[in-house]
């Protein structure tokens, strides 16, 4: 009995509890508030009659508006938010660095680069899928350009690694606003450009939802896979390879886990900064760093984040505000405090 009453006194079992209480609540707003308000039985209506778990008529209207337009944006909110959490995780536990996130290496920037050439070309407008793909085309391409120049006789220097990242982000955003500069000739597709750079959910669709649930979940499964060899990996590669974990393996199938994250994210709801940092380090200071909890609680933070940003600037603020500047206006801070915080820690020379 007293086990029983511990376990349910730890720390990650009270986190999960009330990240899943919040959870509920802002899924509760997000169907039921905006500019058409709708009751709760209506919409406990609508969702049951399309869950097949109901029977009888409901009102096209409100159909239309609780499943179709903020159902989806609702998933897509919480599958980016989960997503990008859990690659910042990754990136912190291999990088053995609370500052680290998927921008660190230019994954992010790779992602948008893509999705900004799609829109730009116009294969976004032509299929609902090409700038998804871009994006994750691309998000792999910047991860293999960055191994290529951090790799030297079959090593990689993760130093190195990091300083390829910040590279490549300073040349793909040069590019991006390069692509930018050029779409400002079509007001409409620089207008397209500009506002999905900022970070947007608005009119997702089930689409959307399709998109962000196959990389979410296809990286989450494999990443269960080599968690162990994460944990192990942050204490120190040496400890790491006479335990029998395959350094090079594990640490390149986690980086491809991370980019399949961070692109899938990218490519339905366009830049949304400071996610995949703030979450990650939230959760290591009130749980520890066992990745095995770590990881889905802090995915469950990210997508909390995520929804009540996405509720705030649809619901409070008056003016068109996106996700990802609201994101970034909160996570800018705190980067500023893990500096400072972490700023003893550094090396001047």
């Amino acid at each position: 009995m007293k086990k029983h009453f511990s376990f349910l006194l730890r720390k990650e079992t009270v986190l999960s509890a009330v990240l899943v209480i919040l959870l509920l609540l802002g899924g509760f707003f997000a169907v039921s508030c905006g500019s058409w308000d709708i009751e709760t039985d209506q919409v406990l209506k609508v969702l049951l009659v399309k869950l097949r778990l109901l029977s009888g008529g409901v009102s096209d209207v409100e159909t239309t508006i609780v499943w179709d337009g903020r159902m989806p944006r609702l998933i897509v909110a919480f599958l980016v938010g989960f997503s990008l959490a859990a690659a910042g995780c990754i990136m912190q536990g291999l990088f053995k660095n609370p500052m680290a996130s998927p921008g660190v290496i230019g994954i992010s920037s790779g992602a948008a680069l893509g999705a900004v050439i799609a829109i730009y070309l116009g294969l976004a407008a032509r299929s609902l899928f090409a700038l998804p793909l871009s994006a994750v085309a691309f998000s792999m391409l910047t991860l293999m350009m960055v191994f290529a120049i951090a790799t030297s006789r079959g090593y990689t220097s993760i130093s190195t690694l990091l300083l390829a990242g910040i590279a490549i982000n300073l040349i793909f955003g040069a590019l991006t606003s390069f692509v930018i500069t050029l779409s400002t000739r079509e007001f409409d597709v620089g207008r397209v450009i500009i506002t999905w750079l900022m970070g947007d959910l608005n009119n997702r669709s089930w689409d959307h939802v399709h998109v962000v649930f196959s990389t979410t979940l296809l990286a989450y499964v494999g990443t269960l896979f080599f968690v162990k060899d994460l944990n192990i990996l942050m204490i120190d590669e040496e400890t790491a390879a006479n335990l029998g974990v395959n350094i090079k393996l594990a640490r390149n199938a986690l980086l491809f886990l991370s980019s399949l994250q961070t692109g899938g994210a990218i490519a339905v709801s366009g830049i949304i900064g400071f996610v995949g940092l703030v979450a990650p380090h939230i959760v290591r200071g009130l749980i520890g760093p066992d990745n095995r909890k770590l990881i889905p609680i802090a995915g469950l933070l990210g997508a909390v984040l995520v929804i009540y940003a996405d509720l705030f600037v649809r619901l409070v603020v008056k003016m068109d505000l996106k996700v990802g500047i609201l994101t970034s206006l909160m996570g800018g801070p705190f980067f500023l405090y893990l500096l400072i915080k972490h700023r003893k820690r550094f090396e001047y020379l």
